[in-house]
């Protein structure tokens, strides 16, 4: 038997009374485990519901080819986040949180970095002491930079000057230019940031997580970030995302 601490991200019916859950631990990144009766018994109920952090006891079993499977035996919730469903526009957003986990995951690697990001995210949006917006686009652009997609962010490319009133984020390269050595600022890779919104992007890409989610902007800069983080996704990962669409349809 293994126990690790996880957040259910996603629950997928498995037959009549069976279901599986996908499940980010810090431990082996995304998993998948098979919930006996999950669809009608009360046992592990509240501990598979999604957005829940649990403790999950589970079988190990392998195939003749050597692959994994899970087999839930107990659980036990440590958090259960209940105040997300309670509205409507928090559960799409961490529905949407959740498509981002589990699309950039990666099943058997340490990810206890996202992990961090994940449970300190689905906190703020359960207490509702961040605005929705700001918390959305801190959990997408630091998340990409978990994932390996940080940019260089400390200057610029070519003369290494630190900022400018206009410096031009490389989506192609994901690096920086000044104005000066731009030389196709309007580029279709190109995005314009000036000071503050250089400044707040480089916040959420490398301030230590105590500070990352203590910082407000004005709804001038909410809606620069917005466009921003949203253009970084859809441009790395190539994909749009349903939940994303169904929480603009209702906010």
């Amino acid at each position: 038997m293994t126990t690790l601490k996880g957040l259910i991200l996603k629950e997928e019916a498995r037959g009549e009374s069976s279901k599986s859950i996908t499940v980010l631990t810090a431990e082996r990144g995304i998993i998948r485990i098979f919930v006996r009766g999950g669809l009608k018994s009360s046992k592990n109920g509240p501990a598979t519901q999604s957005y829940s952090l649990s403790s999950l006891c589970m079988e190990e079993k392998k195939d003749a080819k050597g692959q994994v499977s899970y087999y839930l035996n107990s659980s036990e919730p440590v958090k259960l986040f209940y105040n997300i469903r309670l509205d409507a526009a928090r559960v799409a957003l961490a529905a949407y949180f959740a498509e981002l986990l589990i699309f950039t995951g990666t099943e058997g690697e340490e990810s206890g970095e996202i992990m961090r990001l994940a449970l300190n995210t689905m906190y703020f949006l359960d207490k509702g002491e961040m605005d929705r917006e700001l918390l959305k686009s801190v959990f997408e652009f630091r998340l990409l930079c978990e994932s390996g997609l940080r940019p260089a962010l400390l200057g610029c490319r070519s003369c290494y000057r630190y900022e400018d009133d206009s410096m031009y984020f490389d989506f192609l390269n994901n690096d920086l230019e000044c104005s000066g050595c731009c030389e196709n600022p309007e580029s279709i890779h190109a995005a314009v940031l000036d000071r503050q919104l250089l400044y707040i992007v480089r916040f959420i890409a490398l301030t230590e997580y105590e500070r990352l989610f203590s910082f407000r902007i004005s709804q001038r800069y909410q809606e620069k970030l917005t466009a921003f983080t949203e253009r970084f996704v859809r441009y790395h990962l190539k994909s749009s995302f349903a939940a994303l669409e169904f929480y603009r349809m209702i906010t």
